[in-house]
């Protein structure tokens, strides 16, 4: 009788968690709001140069995250064309696409690892004081 309970629980178990899947694979799919600040006092614009994360409202990009720049131009005040590697320490990483011209552009986000794995995100980029402002949304999609 014990075995056939245990068999009960476990199959309630795998139903139950057969039918939350879809509804937590759907809000990973949704795109949410996202905010980061970044500062460049270490930008050499040598490749790679990085900028340090000092704030960012999803938590695994945490403050102190470093983002790497491969060019191929970053060097130009006026224009910035760049893989970017955005790196959360700890094999957390994204790679995506920067393009400014002077302090204002985009970055995304296409791929990422550890706990940034299908990381997308979508951002504009400015300077609106003495740190860039990354404002866009992300969504995590594992299939990609």
């Amino acid at each position: 009788m014990r075995s056939v309970r245990s068999l009960l629980v476990v199959t309630g178990t795998l139903v139950g968690l057969g039918v939350l899947a879809p509804s937590v694979s759907a809000a990973l799919d949704t795109p949410q709001p996202i905010v980061i600040t970044k500062e460049c006092s270490q930008f050499t614009g040598n490749i790679p140069s990085f900028c340090t994360i000092t704030s960012s409202t999803l938590p695994a990009i945490p403050a102190g995250s470093k983002v790497f720049y491969y060019g191929p131009e970053i060097n130009d005040p006026d224009y910035t064309s760049s893989w970017v590697i955005l790196n959360a320490g700890h094999g957390n990483r994204a790679t995506g696409y920067c393009s400014l011209l002077g302090n204002d552009g985009n970055c995304s986000f296409f791929e990422g690892t550890g706990t940034l794995a299908g990381f997308h995100a979508a951002v504009q980029v400015t300077l609106p004081g003495d740190e860039f402002l990354w404002e866009g949304t992300y969504r995590f999609d594992r299939r990609h």
